[in-house]
């Protein structure tokens, strides 16, 4: 068979899936190559805020923090709701946080704990933590990168994504600094935090170890022979096309399919989404791998699928389409409604509001909740802002819709006046005891930290009293983390439509269906699953693998 192009490992995608493989072979000794269809490196995971999150891990030990494998096992198990197995949670702890510990170890990349932020459901679920499983990246400063820097993606949805850090966010919680003052010090040093900063982090170590990275590089078919995958096709910018043989392995790291809208309807039973990812994640690897045999499957309902709540801003543009922006509900002087005027979730935790969109009732005209509404006042927007406009700006034109009164707004709308106005009065009574009877607003630790002012009786309530009113309608924003993926053994070696391991192939982050997790979500846990499965890919193709609890070299 004849090749244009000869390497021991060929790793699909840039992101953390792509990159944690490309390091592993390099630092192992063997030959590894990066194909990047977008033409900046990073992936998904250099636009996320760039948590890990994890079990015990040795970045806890300095802290004093006390953590057990017990308790994070309970802890996934009750995310899962059933679509787990113990064997496959017990690797994504153990073998977690040996991935962890080898890519700063051995990688070098530098990663702290995030002090005071507790998991999703603490105090509320068995097993859940009140810190210490969530990791992220020091500040990097991009000049370390040469020219380097200018082809790792940053957020094109604004600074604070790329330039802060979530330890800044909770000791601005605790009495500390404000986050926009971070910001400006990490702009002004050349540092970049978060998903971001991970990402430059990997790219420097990747690129200090002589792996080869090339952007604008679509890989659009898997070398086969006698059902082994032995290499890929390629295509750059020009057109040209070359085939670059695998001696190991390839392994498929392309993220989620956001931008196929057919699988999005098909996999997440939605017939229309926005995403924030970029627009070249459209599902290549399950197009790739079908030829291999391997069918996608999901890995819990998508309901459970962490398909975030956020709206459209029709006069922003971003990678040349219309941009949607996430919502995390929770900000004071703001609630969530459905058309009959009606708060129908705790908004002040998005996940609950993006479960409860979702819900499902034939009694009730199919889905009583969507669609909905942001409701908010003009102090909402003096104080907070709502991206891409900061505090004390206007909106975007055409992103809500404004009146000078509720009832006005509720008609010009399509809520129902009545029910709105009655929605707002019982809040705003609320607010002046700062607790809510009927969601518990306010009551999720992660969301009062997250989303909330801390100066605040109840850090995410405050009434809806100034004029005007705006109602921003709700829309369901993907960013790569999907509800279906490629099945994959505890080695990230993809499976047939009969279990079997196809020779050669692997997959890793958000292109492998999430078995180990299940149904639930908690941030960070899907770049967790990039590093984890990116490791032992790697490890797996050099014959190098050992079993959980086992010490990597």
């Amino acid at each position: 068979m004849q090749w244009d192009e000869d390497f021991d490992v060929v790793c699909v995608g840039s992101g953390l899936g792509g990159m944690s493989a490309a390091l592993t072979a390099a630092e192992r000794g063997t030959r590894a190559i990066v194909f990047e269809k977008f033409d900046l490196l990073g992936g998904v995971s250099a636009l996320s805020s760039g948590q890990l999150w994890l079990g015990p891990n040795h970045l806890q030990e300095p802290d004093g923090i006390e953590d057990n494998d017990a308790d994070a096992d309970a802890y996934l198990t009750h995310l899962s709701q059933g679509f787990s197995t113990p064997d496959r949670r017990k690797v994504f702890i153990e073998r977690g946080r040996e991935a962890l510990q080898y890519f700063t170890d051995v990688i070098g990349i530098e990663m702290t704990v995030v002090n005071g932020l507790p998991d999703y459901y603490y105090p509320a679920v068995k097993g859940s933590a009140a810190q210490g499983r969530y990791v992220e990246v020091k500040p990097f400063k991009a000049d370390r990168l040469g020219p380097l820097a200018d082809k790792v993606l940053t957020s094109p949805y604004g600074d604070g994504y790329s330039y802060t850090m979530s330890n800044e966010l909770v000791q601005m919680h605790n009495g500390g600094e404000h986050v926009g003052a971070c910001l400006e010090r990490h702009l002004a040093a050349g540092e970049r935090c978060a998903g971001a900063g991970l990402a430059a982090a990997q790219i420097l170590a990747a690129q200090e170890r002589g792996v080869e990275m090339h952007t604008s590089t679509e890989v659009i078919e898997l070398v086969i022979e006698d059902g082994a995958v032995l290499g890929v096709v390629v295509r750059d910018e020009k057109g040209t096309t070359r085939r670059v043989r695998a001696r190991l392995g390839v392994v498929l790291a392309t993220g989620g399919y956001d931008w196929k809208s057919d699988f999005v309807r098909a996999f997440d039973a939605l017939p229309e989404a926005g995403s924030m990812a970029p627009p070249t994640v459209s599902g290549d690897h399950i197009t790739m791998a079908s030829k291999a045999g391997a069918i996608p499957v999901p890995s819990r309902a998508p309901s459970q699928s962490p398909i975030f709540i956020g709206y459209k801003v029709p006069a922003e543009e971003v990678y040349g389409k219309t941009s949607h922006r996430m919502w995390l509900p929770g900000t004071p002087h703001c609630i969530a409604v459905n058309k009959q005027g009606k708060r129908f979730a705790n908004d002040g935790f998005y996940p609950d509001v993006a479960t409860k969109v979702a819900r499902f009732d034939g009694q009730e005209d199919g889905q009583p909740n969507w669609p909905a509404w942001i409701v908010f006042d003009q102090n909402m927007l003096d104080k907070y802002g709502l991206m891409p406009s900061w505090p004390g700006q206007p909106l975007s034109e055409g992103m809500a819709v404004s009146a000078d009164s509720i009832a006005e707004l509720a008609e010009t709308v399509g809520i129902d006046a009545e029910g709105l106005e009655s929605t707002i009065a019982r809040f705003n009574g609320f607010c002046e005891t700062g607790v809510d009877e009927d969601f518990a607003r306010g009551t999720v630790p992660w969301g009062r930290i997250m989303t909330g002012d801390p100066a605040l009786q109840n850090p995410n309530m405050a009434p809806l009293v100034k004029a005007p009113f705006y109602a921003v309608k709700i829309e369901r924003v993907t960013m790569g983390v999907p509800t279906a993926g490629l099945p994959i053994d505890i080695d990230g070696q993809v499976l047939n439509a009969n279990d079997e391991p196809v020779p050669g192939l692997y997959a890793a982050g958000n292109s492998a269906a999430w078995l180990d997790i299940g149904g639930g979500y908690n941030s960070g846990i899907a770049n967790t699953r990039g590093m984890l499965y990116g490791y032992l890919s790697v490890l797996h193709m050099t014959g190098q693998h050992k079993p959980a609890g086992a010490q990597s070299a």
